[in-house]
């Protein structure tokens, strides 16, 4: 069962495609001069160094060390595009620990009402791990293991909730979250998520400075980086209401999320862990509210999550339908 059919969101997900897709054949593109470059320089050096030593070289096994070089700079690439997703997923599950670890009174609602929501939504329950942070931090991951690009039902997701959500919800403002979480599930959204974020990772990849660009290779990565970020929140910003609905659909209570929403956003100045804000690229696209002061927070194209304003809204006109189709 899935909850995204609106034409609004299909056109989101093909503009942040279009957004992303551009960023990743730049990214590329550097990649490959950056690479046959190096493989010119390289030949040039060993040209010199063979005709040195009175070994003449057919100028037809130059265009194939090119050739080879490229290959091989566009299969490290993506070697270390893949290693950084993995480090992300790595990172996300740190500090986590399975909900049975948790006290029997929590690990029993938690454990019955995702146990319950899955059924609704005709999925298999997934994985539950709570984070020790005081952070209220709420989202849904893969493993490490797991496949970067997922095909069919590889992989298990595996939804966190931090020590914060526990502290800050009822219950059934949890049971709302975790709906939030198993609407995004029932969708598709986080391998849809991962190919967008992709082009994103990759060209974060290529800056050798995360500090102020030093290079020109820098500059240009850097401007891929906006690029791709504009495509993640393009498609994230739809993809959160869309799951806010679905959460509403399942547990019938608006009140719930929005309350758990406005008690999410008002939490305090406590801010995530220095090792979690080095993965707030991913985090805040996945989380049900970000939580870091980034660029992926920024307003505008960039940002990840409507405004709370725009969710809350968005929850009123679906608790005034349900009333609607009552009468």
């Amino acid at each position: 069962m899935g909850f995204v059919r609106s034409l609004d969101l299909a056109i989101r997900a093909a503009l942040a495609t279009l957004i992303s897709g551009s960023a990743l054949l730049g990214s590329l593109g550097i990649v490959l001069v950056l690479s046959l470059t190096g493989g010119v320089a390289l030949s040039a050096y060993a040209a010199e160094l063979l005709n040195a030593i009175g070994i003449t070289v057919p100028p037809s096994v130059w265009p194939v060390v090119w050739t080879t070089v490229s290959v091989g700079g566009l299969a490290w690439f993506g070697r270390a595009t893949g290693n950084a997703i993995r480090a992300e997923r790595a990172a996300l599950l740190e500090r986590t620990t399975p909900v049975s670890r948790a006290s029997l009174e929590e690990a029993t609602v938690i454990d019955s009402a995702v146990i319950r929501l899955a059924r609704q939504v005709d999925i298999p329950k997934p994985a539950v791990r709570i984070h020790s942070t005081s952070v209220p931090l709420a989202y849904t991951t893969y493993r490490s293991d797991d496949p970067i690009i997922r095909t069919g039902h590889c992989g298990t997701p595996v939804v966190v909730l931090s020590r914060g959500i526990l502290i800050n919800l009822s219950r059934s403002e949890m049971t709302a979250v975790l709906a939030h979480e198993l609407a995004h599930i029932a969708n598709d959204d986080h391998r849809l998520f991962t190919g967008v974020l992709l082009p994103l990772v990759a060209a974060e990849t290529i800056i050798e400075d995360e500090g102020y660009p030093s290079s020109v290779t820098d500059v240009c990565a850097s401007l891929l980086v906006f690029i791709a970020s504009i495509g993640v929140g393009v498609f994230s910003r739809g993809r959160e209401l869309a799951a806010d609905r679905g959460a509403v659909t399942m547990t019938g209570d608006p009140v719930a999320l929005a309350t758990a929403l406005e008690k999410l956003d008002g939490t305090g100045p406590d801010k995530p862990t220095t090792d979690l804000r080095k993965y707030a690229r991913s985090t805040n696209a996945i989380n049900i509210l970000p939580s870091f002061d980034t660029a992926s927070t920024a307003s505008g194209l960039r940002s990840t999550h409507p405004s709370l304003e725009t969710r809350l809204d968005h929850i009123l006109s679906l608790s005034a339908e349900r009333t609607e189709s009552r009468r």
